[in-house]
């Protein structure tokens, strides 16, 4: 077995990322934390109405789970293709925090196999459970068991996540196919993560996802030059003129912490700040509502990680 690349996300570009050095927080963030300045003059040409923005969007928000765009290498795609395997894909593995190497004491019996630190392959029918269990990732779908340490998704602050592209998956009855893009996560509350968290390549497997915005109806156009990736944060980011899907390389990206990178937004515990206007999010004073969803549940965006696939909704309702 052949690997290559390093155990961790970040490999040795973190070190070279001074906007992400710089802007790295924990996830208590407050305002101060969090905020990149709001943009009083922001202009309302920010905001379009639906109709149209729909219709410029309609080659940019295609499925997210095989998107293709602008910064994606062909380092993990010539991996895959040079391995003659009947399946191949890509597999992230984060356990409180640290990424699981997968590539450490697979045998030649093993159910899969990596070529490089996420890319894997294997010629025989498995699930995802069998191909965890190699690694010594015991994983059930209420339990996660590594390194002798058991998570149990009925503890408080304790979250399993098992998704491929976008899905949630059993992994004892999940089946890899060709082309899946694996990502299985176990969150504690005591993990003590910062926010953004390590750094991943973007030839590694990272998260994207989609978003709609809203201001009392109309929808934030983040196809813009303001808010795609030059000049802006390597950890959270759009790119390429599309509005969709969003970047986020790391697997510790708060939604908070994404939506302030981008100029003219802030989002607190307390409310949305877009355009020099803060939104509560229980509708307190002269603005009225700010709502924020995440795959249709009402998340708190300081402590809630963005994953693969997540849909984001926020919602702007002024009072006027």
């Amino acid at each position: 077995m052949t690997t290559a690349g390093c155990s961790s996300f970040a490999g040795g570009d973190a070190g070279d990322t001074a906007a992400a050095n710089e802007t790295a927080e924990t996830t208590e963030m407050t305002t101060s934390d969090v905020e990149t300045t709001a943009n009083d003059t922001a202009s309302s040409d920010d905001v379009t109405n639906e109709s149209s923005d729909s219709d410029s969007d309609s080659d940019s928000d295609s499925d997210s789970d095989h998107d293709s765009h602008s910064h994606d290498s062909t380092t993990n795609a010539s991996n895959e293709s040079s391995v003659d395997a009947a399946y191949t894909g890509q597999m992230a593995v984060v356990v409180a925090g640290e990424r699981v190497s997968l590539t450490e004491d697979l045998d030649e019996d093993a159910p899969v196999h990596m070529s490089d630190v996420d890319s894997w392959h294997t010629n025989e029918s498995t699930t995802l459970a069998a191909a965890l269990d190699a690694a010594d990732v015991n994983a059930t779908e209420s339990s996660l068991t590594y390194d002798g340490e058991t998570y149990e998704e009925s503890e408080n602050g304790t979250k399993l996540i098992y998704r491929v592209d976008s899905h949630e998956v059993d992994p004892e009855e999940y089946t890899l196919e060709s082309d899946d893009k694996v990502w299985v996560l176990a969150v504690t509350d005591d993990s003590n993560v910062t926010t953004p968290g390590e750094y991943i390549p973007p030839e590694q497997l990272h998260v994207h996802g989609t978003i709609d915005f809203t201001v009392d109806g109309e929808r934030l156009d983040f196809s813009r030059d303001k808010y795609q990736q030059a000049g802006h944060n390597d950890h959270f980011h759009f790119e390429g003129g599309h509005a969709n899907p969003w970047h986020a390389h790391s697997a510790h990206v708060t939604l908070a912490y994404g939506m302030s990178t981008l100029d003219g937004i802030n989002m607190t515990d307390e409310g949305v700040t877009y355009n020099g206007t803060t939104y509560a999010y229980d509708g307190d004073g002269d603005n009225a509502t700010a709502n924020v969803t995440v795959n249709g549940e009402s998340v708190d965006p300081t402590d809630y990680y963005l994953k693969n696939g997540d849909s984001v909704s926020i919602e702007i309702a002024s009072s006027d």
